[in-house]
Protein backbone atom coordinates (compact mmCIF):
# COMPACT_ATOMS: atom_id res chain seq x y z
CA UNK A 1 0.00 0.00 0.00
CA UNK A 2 1.24 3.47 -0.80
CA UNK A 3 1.94 5.73 2.12
CA UNK A 4 0.64 9.25 2.59
CA UNK A 5 4.15 10.54 1.91
CA UNK A 6 4.08 8.87 -1.51
CA UNK A 7 0.68 10.43 -2.19
CA UNK A 8 1.99 13.87 -1.28
CA UNK A 9 4.99 13.32 -3.55
CA UNK A 10 2.78 12.30 -6.45
CA UNK A 11 0.54 15.29 -5.85
CA UNK A 12 3.50 17.63 -5.78
CA UNK A 13 4.84 16.09 -8.99
CA UNK A 14 1.46 16.54 -10.65
CA UNK A 15 1.32 20.24 -9.71
CA UNK A 16 4.75 21.11 -11.15
CA UNK A 17 5.56 22.15 -14.71
CA UNK A 18 3.87 20.22 -17.49
CA UNK A 19 5.88 17.23 -18.78
CA UNK A 20 7.00 17.28 -22.39
CA UNK A 21 5.21 14.02 -23.35
CA UNK A 22 1.59 13.02 -22.90
CA UNK A 23 2.67 9.72 -21.36
CA UNK A 24 3.93 11.63 -18.35
CA UNK A 25 0.37 12.80 -17.73
CA UNK A 26 -1.08 9.29 -17.52
CA UNK A 27 -2.82 8.45 -14.23
CA UNK A 28 -2.49 4.70 -14.82
CA UNK A 29 0.05 4.03 -11.99
CA UNK A 30 -2.16 5.91 -9.52
CA UNK A 31 -5.25 4.15 -10.80
CA UNK A 32 -3.42 0.85 -10.27
CA UNK A 33 -2.58 1.92 -6.71
CA UNK A 34 -6.25 2.72 -6.14
CA UNK A 35 -7.31 -0.65 -7.60
CA UNK A 36 -4.80 -2.37 -5.32
CA UNK A 37 -6.18 -0.58 -2.25
CA UNK A 38 -9.76 -1.33 -3.25
CA UNK A 39 -8.88 -4.98 -3.87
CA UNK A 40 -7.29 -5.16 -0.43
CA UNK A 41 -10.40 -3.53 1.06
CA UNK A 42 -12.65 -6.10 -0.66
CA UNK A 43 -10.43 -8.96 0.55
CA UNK A 44 -10.45 -7.58 4.10
CA UNK A 45 -14.23 -7.14 4.04
CA UNK A 46 -14.65 -10.77 2.97
CA UNK A 47 -12.22 -11.92 5.69
CA UNK A 48 -14.10 -9.90 8.34
CA UNK A 49 -17.42 -11.30 7.11
CA UNK A 50 -16.06 -14.86 7.37
CA UNK A 51 -14.71 -14.19 10.87
CA UNK A 52 -18.06 -12.71 11.89
CA UNK A 53 -19.70 -15.96 10.79
CA UNK A 54 -17.19 -17.87 12.95
CA UNK A 55 -17.88 -15.42 15.78
CA UNK A 56 -21.63 -16.02 15.56
CA UNK A 57 -21.06 -19.79 15.47
CA UNK A 58 -18.80 -19.57 18.54
CA UNK A 59 -21.36 -17.42 20.38
CA UNK A 60 -24.09 -19.92 19.47
CA UNK A 61 -21.90 -22.82 20.62
CA UNK A 62 -21.16 -21.06 23.93
CA UNK A 63 -24.88 -20.43 24.41
CA UNK A 64 -25.61 -24.11 23.74
CA UNK A 65 -22.83 -25.11 26.17
CA UNK A 66 -24.27 -22.83 28.84
CA UNK A 67 -27.72 -24.36 28.31
CA UNK A 68 -26.25 -27.88 28.49
CA UNK A 69 -24.32 -26.96 31.67
CA UNK A 70 -27.50 -25.52 33.18
CA UNK A 71 -29.41 -28.70 32.31
CA UNK A 72 -26.58 -30.81 33.79
CA UNK A 73 -26.65 -28.71 36.97
CA UNK A 74 -30.40 -29.27 37.23
CA UNK A 75 -29.90 -33.00 36.72
CA UNK A 76 -27.18 -33.05 39.39
CA UNK A 77 -29.46 -31.23 41.83
CA UNK A 78 -32.20 -33.80 41.21
CA UNK A 79 -29.71 -36.64 41.58
CA UNK A 80 -28.43 -35.17 44.85
CA UNK A 81 -32.01 -35.00 46.13
CA UNK A 82 -32.62 -38.59 45.09
CA UNK A 83 -29.31 -39.64 46.65
CA UNK A 84 -30.21 -37.89 49.89
CA UNK A 85 -33.68 -39.47 49.92
CA UNK A 86 -32.26 -42.91 49.12
CA UNK A 87 -29.63 -42.59 51.83
CA UNK A 88 -32.29 -41.61 54.37
CA UNK A 89 -34.46 -44.54 53.30
CA UNK A 90 -31.46 -46.85 53.48
CA UNK A 91 -30.61 -45.65 56.99
CA UNK A 92 -34.24 -46.19 58.06
CA UNK A 93 -34.22 -49.71 56.57
CA UNK A 94 -30.94 -50.49 58.27
CA UNK A 95 -32.47 -49.35 61.57
CA UNK A 96 -35.52 -51.57 60.92
CA UNK A 97 -33.25 -54.48 60.01
CA UNK A 98 -31.26 -54.02 63.23
CA UNK A 99 -34.50 -53.84 65.26
CA UNK A 100 -35.83 -56.92 63.48
CA UNK A 101 -32.59 -58.73 64.17
CA UNK A 102 -32.81 -57.77 67.84
CA UNK A 103 -36.42 -58.97 68.03
CA UNK A 104 -35.49 -62.18 66.25
CA UNK A 105 -32.63 -62.72 68.64
CA UNK A 106 -34.93 -62.21 71.64
CA UNK A 107 -37.52 -64.61 70.26
CA UNK A 108 -34.84 -67.14 69.44
CA UNK A 109 -33.56 -66.79 72.95
CA UNK A 110 -37.00 -67.46 74.43
CA UNK A 111 -37.57 -70.40 72.10
CA UNK A 112 -34.17 -71.71 72.96
CA UNK A 113 -34.94 -71.50 76.63
CA UNK A 114 -38.24 -73.28 76.09
CA UNK A 115 -36.59 -76.02 74.07
CA UNK A 116 -33.91 -76.38 76.70
CA UNK A 117 -36.52 -76.87 79.37
CA UNK A 118 -38.30 -79.40 77.23
CA UNK A 119 -35.09 -81.27 76.66
CA UNK A 120 -34.32 -81.15 80.35
CA UNK A 121 -37.75 -82.45 81.33
CA UNK A 122 -37.83 -85.08 78.63
CA UNK A 123 -40.12 -85.73 75.65
CA UNK A 124 -43.23 -86.54 77.76
CA UNK A 125 -43.81 -83.24 79.54
CA UNK A 126 -47.36 -83.04 78.37
CA UNK A 127 -48.20 -86.61 79.49
CA UNK A 128 -46.53 -86.02 82.84
CA UNK A 129 -48.44 -82.81 83.24
CA UNK A 130 -51.72 -84.66 82.69
CA UNK A 131 -50.86 -87.61 84.97
CA UNK A 132 -49.61 -85.50 87.85
CA UNK A 133 -52.28 -82.88 87.75
CA UNK A 134 -55.04 -82.95 90.37
CA UNK A 135 -57.50 -81.38 87.95
CA UNK A 136 -57.54 -83.09 84.54
CA UNK A 137 -59.47 -80.22 82.98
CA UNK A 138 -56.93 -77.71 84.14
CA UNK A 139 -54.17 -79.90 82.84
CA UNK A 140 -55.83 -80.06 79.40
CA UNK A 141 -56.21 -76.32 79.37
CA UNK A 142 -52.55 -75.88 80.33
CA UNK A 143 -51.49 -78.26 77.60
CA UNK A 144 -53.55 -76.37 74.98
CA UNK A 145 -52.04 -73.10 76.17
CA UNK A 146 -48.61 -74.63 76.02
CA UNK A 147 -49.12 -75.79 72.45
CA UNK A 148 -50.65 -72.48 71.42
CA UNK A 149 -47.68 -70.56 72.83
CA UNK A 150 -45.28 -72.88 71.06
CA UNK A 151 -47.01 -72.41 67.71
CA UNK A 152 -47.18 -68.61 68.25
CA UNK A 153 -43.49 -68.54 69.03
CA UNK A 154 -42.74 -70.53 65.88
CA UNK A 155 -44.96 -68.26 63.75
CA UNK A 156 -43.32 -65.16 65.21
CA UNK A 157 -39.89 -66.55 64.46
CA UNK A 158 -40.96 -67.32 60.87
CA UNK A 159 -42.48 -63.84 60.44
CA UNK A 160 -39.39 -62.17 61.81
CA UNK A 161 -37.18 -64.18 59.50
CA UNK A 162 -39.40 -63.34 56.50
CA UNK A 163 -39.51 -59.65 57.47
CA UNK A 164 -35.74 -59.61 57.89
CA UNK A 165 -35.27 -61.15 54.46
CA UNK A 166 -37.63 -58.56 52.94
CA UNK A 167 -35.79 -55.74 54.64
CA UNK A 168 -32.46 -57.10 53.50
CA UNK A 169 -33.75 -57.42 49.91
CA UNK A 170 -35.12 -53.85 49.99
CA UNK A 171 -31.87 -52.64 51.50
CA UNK A 172 -29.97 -54.37 48.70
CA UNK A 173 -32.19 -52.68 46.10
CA UNK A 174 -31.68 -49.29 47.73
CA UNK A 175 -27.93 -49.82 47.85
CA UNK A 176 -27.98 -50.73 44.16
CA UNK A 177 -30.12 -47.65 43.39
CA UNK A 178 -27.78 -45.52 45.46
CA UNK A 179 -24.80 -46.98 43.61
CA UNK A 180 -26.55 -46.27 40.29
CA UNK A 181 -27.29 -42.70 41.38
CA UNK A 182 -23.68 -42.23 42.48
CA UNK A 183 -22.45 -43.57 39.13
CA UNK A 184 -24.90 -41.33 37.26
CA UNK A 185 -23.84 -38.38 39.38
CA UNK A 186 -20.20 -39.09 38.56
CA UNK A 187 -21.00 -39.25 34.84
CA UNK A 188 -22.98 -36.01 35.04
CA UNK A 189 -20.11 -34.36 36.91
CA UNK A 190 -17.70 -35.53 34.21
CA UNK A 191 -20.12 -34.32 31.53
CA UNK A 192 -20.33 -30.95 33.29
CA UNK A 193 -16.55 -30.76 33.49
CA UNK A 194 -16.28 -31.60 29.77
CA UNK A 195 -18.93 -28.98 28.90
CA UNK A 196 -17.10 -26.39 30.96
CA UNK A 197 -13.84 -27.21 29.16
CA UNK A 198 -15.62 -26.92 25.80
CA UNK A 199 -17.12 -23.61 26.86
CA UNK A 200 -13.73 -22.32 27.95
CA UNK A 201 -12.22 -23.40 24.62
CA UNK A 202 -15.09 -21.77 22.72
CA UNK A 203 -14.73 -18.58 24.74
CA UNK A 204 -11.04 -18.56 23.96
CA UNK A 205 -11.81 -19.00 20.24
CA UNK A 206 -14.46 -16.29 20.46
CA UNK A 207 -12.03 -13.91 22.12
CA UNK A 208 -9.47 -14.66 19.41
CA UNK A 209 -11.95 -14.14 16.56
CA UNK A 210 -13.37 -11.00 18.18
CA UNK A 211 -9.86 -9.60 18.47
CA UNK A 212 -9.16 -10.44 14.82
CA UNK A 213 -12.42 -8.77 13.77
CA UNK A 214 -11.57 -5.63 15.72
CA UNK A 215 -8.09 -5.62 14.21
CA UNK A 216 -9.54 -6.18 10.72
CA UNK A 217 -12.11 -3.43 11.20
CA UNK A 218 -9.38 -1.06 12.34
CA UNK A 219 -7.28 -1.98 9.30
CA UNK A 220 -10.35 -1.65 7.06
CA UNK A 221 -11.01 1.82 8.42
CA UNK A 222 -7.40 2.77 7.71
CA UNK A 223 -7.61 1.32 4.19
CA UNK A 224 -10.82 3.20 3.50
CA UNK A 225 -9.17 6.41 4.66
CA UNK A 226 -6.20 5.64 2.42
CA UNK A 227 -8.60 4.96 -0.47
CA UNK A 228 -10.29 8.30 0.16
CA UNK A 229 -6.95 10.12 0.14
CA UNK A 230 -5.75 8.26 -2.95
CA UNK A 231 -9.04 8.92 -4.76
CA UNK A 232 -8.69 12.60 -3.92
CA UNK A 233 -5.11 12.57 -5.15
CA UNK A 234 -6.11 10.94 -8.44
CA UNK A 235 -8.97 13.39 -8.87
CA UNK A 236 -6.59 16.29 -8.30
CA UNK A 237 -4.04 14.84 -10.70
CA UNK A 238 -6.77 14.31 -13.29
CA UNK A 239 -7.94 17.88 -12.87
CA UNK A 240 -4.38 19.05 -13.35
CA UNK A 241 -4.04 16.84 -16.42
CA UNK A 242 -7.30 18.17 -17.84
CA UNK A 243 -6.18 21.72 -17.14
CA UNK A 244 -2.89 21.12 -18.94
CA UNK A 245 -4.58 19.46 -21.86
CA UNK A 246 -7.10 22.25 -22.10
CA UNK A 247 -4.28 24.79 -21.91
CA UNK A 248 -2.31 22.88 -24.56
CA UNK A 249 -5.41 22.69 -26.76
CA UNK A 250 -6.04 26.40 -26.27
CA UNK A 251 -2.46 27.28 -27.16
CA UNK A 252 -2.54 24.94 -30.15
CA UNK A 253 -5.80 26.52 -31.29
CA UNK A 254 -4.34 29.99 -30.83
CA UNK A 255 -1.25 28.96 -32.77
CA UNK A 256 -3.39 27.53 -35.57
CA UNK A 257 -5.55 30.65 -35.49
CA UNK A 258 -2.48 32.90 -35.58
CA UNK A 259 -0.94 30.90 -38.41
CA UNK A 260 -4.21 30.96 -40.33
CA UNK A 261 -4.58 34.71 -39.71
CA UNK A 262 -0.99 35.29 -40.82
CA UNK A 263 -1.56 33.15 -43.91
CA UNK A 264 -4.74 35.06 -44.69
CA UNK A 265 -2.98 38.40 -44.21
CA UNK A 266 -0.12 37.28 -46.42
CA UNK A 267 -2.62 36.08 -49.03
CA UNK A 268 -4.46 39.41 -48.82
CA UNK A 269 -1.25 41.38 -49.32
CA UNK A 270 -0.18 39.13 -52.14
CA UNK A 271 -3.56 39.47 -53.84
CA UNK A 272 -3.39 43.26 -53.38
CA UNK A 273 0.05 43.28 -54.93
CA UNK A 274 -1.16 41.21 -57.85
CA UNK A 275 -4.21 43.45 -58.29
CA UNK A 276 -2.01 46.54 -58.48
CA UNK A 277 0.33 44.73 -60.83
CA UNK A 278 -2.61 44.00 -63.14
CA UNK A 279 -3.85 47.62 -62.94
CA UNK A 280 -0.42 49.02 -63.80
CA UNK A 281 -0.13 46.63 -66.74
CA UNK A 282 -3.53 47.75 -68.04
CA UNK A 283 -2.63 51.44 -67.64
CA UNK A 284 0.55 50.89 -69.58
CA UNK A 285 -1.30 48.92 -72.25
CA UNK A 286 0.67 45.84 -71.48
CA UNK A 287 -0.61 42.31 -71.14
CA UNK A 288 -1.58 41.33 -67.60
CA UNK A 289 1.03 38.96 -66.18
CA UNK A 290 -0.11 35.39 -65.55
CA UNK A 291 0.74 35.78 -61.87
CA UNK A 292 -1.68 38.70 -61.59
CA UNK A 293 -4.48 36.66 -63.14
CA UNK A 294 -4.49 34.14 -60.26
CA UNK A 295 -5.78 34.74 -56.73
CA UNK A 296 -3.92 33.33 -53.77
CA UNK A 297 -6.21 31.22 -51.50
CA UNK A 298 -5.55 30.00 -48.00
CA UNK A 299 -6.20 26.36 -47.36
CA UNK A 300 -8.24 25.62 -44.27
CA UNK A 301 -6.89 23.16 -41.66
CA UNK A 302 -7.09 19.55 -42.91
CA UNK A 303 -8.02 16.39 -41.00
CA UNK A 304 -5.80 13.50 -42.07
CA UNK A 305 -5.66 11.14 -39.06
CA UNK A 306 -8.73 8.88 -39.45
CA UNK A 307 -10.02 6.46 -36.81
CA UNK A 308 -8.90 2.83 -37.06
CA UNK A 309 -8.84 -0.24 -34.80
CA UNK A 310 -5.87 1.02 -32.75
CA UNK A 311 -8.33 2.33 -30.12
CA UNK A 312 -10.31 -0.92 -29.91
CA UNK A 313 -10.78 -2.36 -26.43
CA UNK A 314 -9.86 0.90 -24.67
CA UNK A 315 -12.04 2.97 -22.36
CA UNK A 316 -13.27 6.11 -24.08
CA UNK A 317 -11.85 8.42 -21.41
CA UNK A 318 -8.37 6.99 -22.05
CA UNK A 319 -8.47 8.31 -25.64
CA UNK A 320 -8.27 11.95 -24.63
CA UNK A 321 -5.35 13.51 -26.47
CA UNK A 322 -4.97 10.36 -28.61
CA UNK A 323 -8.25 10.19 -30.57
CA UNK A 324 -8.36 9.95 -34.35
CA UNK A 325 -11.12 11.69 -36.30
CA UNK A 326 -13.99 9.79 -38.00
CA UNK A 327 -13.15 11.12 -41.53
CA UNK A 328 -10.39 12.97 -43.35
CA UNK A 329 -11.10 16.39 -44.88
CA UNK A 330 -11.01 20.14 -44.38
CA UNK A 331 -11.94 21.46 -40.93
CA UNK A 332 -14.34 24.32 -41.74
CA UNK A 333 -16.48 24.35 -38.60
CA UNK A 334 -14.76 24.54 -35.19
CA UNK A 335 -16.14 23.96 -31.72
CA UNK A 336 -17.58 27.16 -30.29
CA UNK A 337 -17.33 29.13 -33.57
CA UNK A 338 -20.46 30.76 -35.03
CA UNK A 339 -22.41 29.10 -37.85
CA UNK A 340 -24.24 30.76 -40.70
CA UNK A 341 -27.54 30.37 -38.83
CA UNK A 342 -26.25 32.53 -35.96
CA UNK A 343 -25.60 29.63 -33.56
CA UNK A 344 -22.24 28.17 -32.63
CA UNK A 345 -20.82 24.76 -33.49
CA UNK A 346 -21.09 22.23 -30.64
CA UNK A 347 -18.64 19.96 -32.43
CA UNK A 348 -16.57 19.88 -35.63
CA UNK A 349 -17.73 20.09 -39.25
CA UNK A 350 -15.31 18.30 -41.55
CA UNK A 351 -15.77 19.05 -45.25
CA UNK A 352 -15.22 16.02 -47.42
CA UNK A 353 -16.47 14.37 -50.59
CA UNK A 354 -19.88 12.73 -50.48
CA UNK A 355 -19.78 8.98 -49.88
CA UNK A 356 -16.61 9.04 -47.77
CA UNK A 357 -16.67 6.24 -45.18
CA UNK A 358 -17.34 7.43 -41.62
CA UNK A 359 -15.62 5.43 -38.87
CA UNK A 360 -16.39 5.05 -35.15
CA UNK A 361 -13.71 6.71 -33.04
CA UNK A 362 -14.06 4.13 -30.19
CA UNK A 363 -15.82 0.96 -29.05
CA UNK A 364 -19.47 1.34 -28.14
CA UNK A 365 -23.12 0.57 -28.81
CA UNK A 366 -25.38 2.33 -31.34
CA UNK A 367 -28.25 4.00 -29.44
CA UNK A 368 -29.73 6.06 -32.32
CA UNK A 369 -29.70 5.46 -36.09
CA UNK A 370 -32.27 7.55 -37.95
CA UNK A 371 -32.97 10.94 -39.45
CA UNK A 372 -32.43 13.81 -37.03
CA UNK A 373 -34.21 17.06 -37.84
CA UNK A 374 -31.74 19.79 -38.78
CA UNK A 375 -28.87 17.34 -39.14
CA UNK A 376 -30.02 14.77 -41.68
CA UNK A 377 -29.23 11.12 -41.13
CA UNK A 378 -27.48 10.58 -37.81
CA UNK A 379 -25.89 7.88 -35.65
CA UNK A 380 -25.28 8.22 -31.89
CA UNK A 381 -22.90 5.79 -30.15
CA UNK A 382 -22.75 5.21 -26.38
CA UNK A 383 -19.16 4.49 -25.22
CA UNK A 384 -19.86 4.01 -21.51
CA UNK A 385 -18.82 6.28 -18.67
CA UNK A 386 -21.52 8.75 -19.82
CA UNK A 387 -19.56 9.46 -23.03
CA UNK A 388 -21.33 9.59 -26.40
CA UNK A 389 -20.31 10.53 -29.95
CA UNK A 390 -22.60 12.02 -32.61
CA UNK A 391 -22.20 11.60 -36.40
CA UNK A 392 -24.64 13.53 -38.63
CA UNK A 393 -25.11 14.47 -42.29
CA UNK A 394 -24.79 10.87 -43.41
CA UNK A 395 -25.87 9.77 -46.86
CA UNK A 396 -25.92 6.14 -45.71
CA UNK A 397 -26.58 4.73 -42.22
CA UNK A 398 -24.56 1.55 -41.86
CA UNK A 399 -25.52 0.41 -38.33
CA UNK A 400 -28.79 -0.23 -36.50
CA UNK A 401 -29.78 0.53 -32.93
CA UNK A 402 -28.30 -1.99 -30.49
CA UNK A 403 -25.37 -2.85 -32.77
CA UNK A 404 -21.99 -3.10 -31.09
CA UNK A 405 -19.16 -1.30 -32.85
CA UNK A 406 -15.39 -1.31 -32.51
CA UNK A 407 -13.01 1.56 -33.04
CA UNK A 408 -12.42 1.98 -36.79
CA UNK A 409 -15.66 0.24 -37.86
CA UNK A 410 -17.46 1.94 -40.77
CA UNK A 411 -20.84 3.17 -39.54
CA UNK A 412 -21.98 5.04 -42.68
CA UNK A 413 -20.98 7.46 -45.48
CA UNK A 414 -20.83 11.24 -45.55
CA UNK A 415 -23.58 13.28 -47.14
CA UNK A 416 -25.19 16.69 -46.55
CA UNK A 417 -26.69 18.44 -43.54
CA UNK A 418 -30.21 19.83 -43.79
CA UNK A 419 -28.59 23.28 -44.04
CA UNK A 420 -26.90 22.22 -47.30
CA UNK A 421 -23.36 21.89 -45.90
CA UNK A 422 -21.57 18.90 -47.40
CA UNK A 423 -19.44 16.76 -45.10
CA UNK A 424 -19.64 15.24 -41.61
CA UNK A 425 -20.70 16.97 -38.42
CA UNK A 426 -19.10 15.26 -35.37
CA UNK A 427 -19.70 15.81 -31.64
CA UNK A 428 -18.42 14.38 -28.34
CA UNK A 429 -20.72 14.66 -25.33
CA UNK A 430 -20.20 13.79 -21.66
CA UNK A 431 -23.34 13.56 -19.54
CA UNK A 432 -25.07 15.50 -22.32
CA UNK A 433 -22.54 18.34 -22.27
CA UNK A 434 -20.67 18.97 -25.56
CA UNK A 435 -16.87 18.72 -25.46
CA UNK A 436 -14.33 20.11 -27.91
CA UNK A 437 -13.26 17.16 -30.12
CA UNK A 438 -9.99 18.91 -30.95
CA UNK A 439 -9.05 18.70 -27.27
CA UNK A 440 -9.31 14.92 -27.67
CA UNK A 441 -7.49 14.67 -31.01
CA UNK A 442 -3.81 13.91 -31.06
Amino acid sequence: MKSYVLMATLLAAASHAAPPASAALSTTPHQQDLKSVRKEIDTLKKDIAQKQVVQKEAQSAIKESEQAIAQTNQALVKLEKKQSSSEQQLEALRAQINASRNNLAAVRQRVGQMLARQYKNGQHDAMKLMMNANDPNQSARDLAYYQHIARAQQQLVAQLITHQHELEALSFQLEQELARLNSLSDRKSQEKSSLQQDKASQQQELSKVTGEIKSGQSKLSQLQENEKRLTGLIAQINREIQRRRAEAARKAAEERKAKLAAAREAARKENERRRKLAENAKKQGKPVPEEAKRTVTVKEEAITDVADDSAAGRAFVSLQGKMKMPVAGQLVGRFGKPRQQGVSWKGLFIQTANGTPVRSVADGTVVFADQLRGFGNAILIDHGGNYMTVYTGLSVIGKSVGSGVKAGDTIGNTGTLDSGESGLYFEIRHMGRPLNPQAWAR
